[in-house]
């Protein structure tokens, strides 16, 4: 038997498409027929298929562990060294870590590596590269029942902090704490276009394009809300380095929030922004994570820190 808990990254996907993905040498058939035969639930209830996932759903497939592994292909390849300003003791694959221990791998991930898969991007993506690094460490032996995921995602083009849950317990456990408005203190660091200055709240409904792979906020009824908090540090040469605080965690917030102003991150194309010489895309890094509440042991105002990348301070931004 295998289970599987859905995170925040994968909310909102079909269950039969998650299945093509986790069980990728097994023919469609095969994951269909074990839908009919009732061998895969969902939640603890009878999984059909269709049905889109939601944050701490649990998959639970009942196969034995000798079809469990004939049915998944290892996929990790070793690709480029990373290029980072600080170094990483363990393999040149694996982004910087900020911290580890037994229940979680906080790494500090370079623009330009994609968070999962589906990205149109030949180098692995950092949970092929952190499966790989906690199989080679012995954490994540190939016949465990449980796979490490991640807690939180960055755009491929954003770089800082994601953590990866290592274990049942602390995976759930910072799912829900993600999940908790103001239960994880998030703090961005990003340049705009334009002066922008003071502190200010800016709130509006959030609503997603998924065929564009866009977001705009909105006035309009029925959508979640959005919140996001920016305080300016410092004006330099028509643009602004800023502190952003996503107090809701949605997917392209702050960008969208902030080109919803006025304001597009520099080097956001997508939304707006004005290029620069750096090919990193989008100025925006998480450099801050702190948690406001205790969880599994870890106090209330544990924080974790990756300063902005060496090209920041290049471009004279920091």
């Amino acid at each position: 038997m295998c289970e599987i808990i859905i995170t925040a990254a994968d909310a909102g996907r079909r269950l039969d498409k998650y299945l093509f993905m986790y069980l990728n040498n097994a023919p469609h058939s095969l994951i269909y027929k074990l839908l009919r035969k009732k061998r895969i639930k969902l939640s603890r209830k009878r999984a059909k298929g269709g049905e889109l996932l939601q944050d701490g759903d649990i998959i639970t497939v009942h196969v034995s562990q000798e079809t469990l592994a004939s049915c998944r292909k290892h996929q990790y390849e070793d690709g480029p060294p990373i290029q980072s300003n600080v170094p990483c003791a363990h393999d040149t694959n694996l982004p910087p870590i900020v911290y580890e221990d037994e229940n979680f791998l906080i790494l500090d991930k370079p623009a330009g590596i994609a968070s999962h898969g589906g990205m149109k991007n030949k180098n692995p993506h950092l949970l092929q590269r952190v499966h790989s690094y906690l199989q080679a460490k012995g954490d994540y032996p190939p016949d465990a029942t449980f796979t490490p995921a991640l807690c939180n995602r960055l755009d491929v083009n954003t770089s800082g902090l994601v953590i990866c849950g290592k274990n049942y317990q602390a995976l759930r456990a910072m799912n829900t704490a993600f999940a908790t408005l103001g239960a994880v203190d998030k703090q961005y660091i990003c340049v705009v276009d334009g002066k922008l200055t003071g502190h200010a709240r800016l709130e509006g409904k959030y609503h997603k394009d998924t065929k564009a792979n866009t977001v705009r906020i909105t006035s309009g009824q029925g959508l979640p809300r959005a919140i996001t908090e920016y305080t300016s540090i410092k004006v330099y040469k028509g643009h602004t380095l800023l502190h952003v605080n996503p107090i809701t965690g949605r997917s392209h917030q702050i960008r969208a929030h902030l080109a919803s102003i006025g304001h597009p991150l520099v080097g956001d194309k997508k939304y707006g922004g004005k290029p620069h010489n750096s090919s990193r895309g989008q100025l925006l890094h998480c450099r801050k994570l702190m948690l406001t509440q205790p969880i599994m042991g870890y106090p209330a105002n544990t924080t974790w820190i990756a300063e902005p990348p060496v090209y920041y301070k290049t471009l004279g931004l920091v």
